[in-house]
Formats: structure tokens, sequence, C-alpha cells
């Protein structure tokens, strides 16, 4: 018997992104920029995930920083 060849096939490796954080130099991500925090919400709200959006961890930190910072101040919705 041949085993199945859908079995033995692998997942393509998935490269990740470059951090687009990291290619402008950016140490402090502001969180009164709405423009620049808006891409990392997705439609209800919610922070998403590195894996998706490609930032590196140290900005990911930095990132959700800055918006709850702005959900503090009403510039971004908590939930739609």
């Amino acid at each position: 018997m041949q085993p199945n060849q859908s079995f033995l096939q692998r997942r393509p490796d998935l490269k990740s992104k470059p951090c687009p954080f990291c290619g402008k130099q950016t140490k402090y991500i502001d969180y009164k920029d709405y423009p620049t925090l808006k891409p990392y919400t997705d439609y209800f709200g919610n922070i998403r995930a590195k894996y998706y959006t490609g930032v590196c961890l140290k900005h990911q930190k930095l990132l959700r920083t800055a918006i709850e910072r702005a959900r503090f101040l009403a510039m971004l919705a908590y939930r739609k």
C-alpha cells in the first residue's frame, strides 16, 4: 500500500514579514497617531496578533500600550 500523497505533503514554510516599525527605526509609537494605530485593530476593535500584522515582539508591546491609551482617551473604540 502506498501512503496517501496529501498526508506526505508538507505545509510551505511561511516567511515572516519584516516589522514595519523596525524598518523605520521607531522607538516610540504615539497614541495620538490614529492612522498608524487603526490598521492594527480589527473590525470589532480587538488588537490583531503579531502573527497577522508582522510586528516584532518589542513593537507589539509598544503598539498594545499605545492602543490602550488611545482607547482610554476615546480615540479608538473598545468594542463595536
